[in-house]
């Protein structure tokens, strides 16, 4: 009886391996167009990669005083992030029969990132005569999704920390530039298309 547990064990384990086994990253080079640039993921291990981007930030800022009234922004700003995912979800995906290529899974990423913008940091801060380099990292939760028809779909979303510099007024009514460190919201949303050769059906 034992022997025949032990059979069956075994049985079982290199079924599921030999499934787990056809699950698993790609390399995958995409455009975007939310967020224009051009994006590069290479797999580094099991269910993990390492993620580049390249592209124009997409920033919006909304300030109101009872004086002055209501003031809206919209900046573009060149910015680039590098990001380590790890995509937890491929075999349940399997199971459910949804796609998994081209890294089409849940992940959760540590991200860093940096935008050269002359945006405001807090209330407390002014416009910058020319850009300066602003550091976010952290983690995040995301989804990709890669569809046959090429369309791209990637948004994450989590906690951060800021550094960046940012002018303001000193004790004395003078300006200064001071390093300002807060934590942030960390979030991206891209739309695109993989540009990867298809496979043959």
């Amino acid at each position: 009886m034992k022997f025949k547990l032990i059979c069956l064990f075994l049985l079982l384990t290199g079924f599921l391996a030999g499934f787990a086994q056809e699950v698993d990253v790609t390399n995958v080079a995409k455009v975007t167009i939310l967020n224009p640039g051009l994006s590069y993921e290479t797999r580094v291990g099991r269910f993990q990669t390492v993620y580049g981007q390249a592209f124009m930030n997409l920033s919006a800022s909304y300030s109101y005083s009872s004086n002055m009234g209501s003031n809206s922004e919209f900046y573009f700003d060149p910015a680039a992030t590098l990001q380590y995912r790890y995509y937890y979800n491929g075999g349940k995906r399997m199971e459910m029969e949804k796609r998994t290529e081209m890294n089409s899974m849940n992940y959760v990423a540590v991200i860093s990132e940096v935008i050269f913008s002359k945006m405001r940091l807090t209330n407390d801060y002014f416009d910058e005569s020319g850009r300066r380099g602003i550091t976010r990292f952290g983690v995040a939760w995301g989804l990709q999704r890669n569809y046959k028809s090429r369309f791209s779909l990637d948004l994450n979303l989590g906690l951060g920390y800021m550094v960046a510099k940012g002018t303001t007024y000193n004790y004395s009514g003078q300006l200064k530039t001071k390093t300002v460190t807060t934590p942030t919201m960390m979030g991206q949303f891209n739309i695109g298309f993989w540009l990867n050769r298809k496979k043959e059906e």
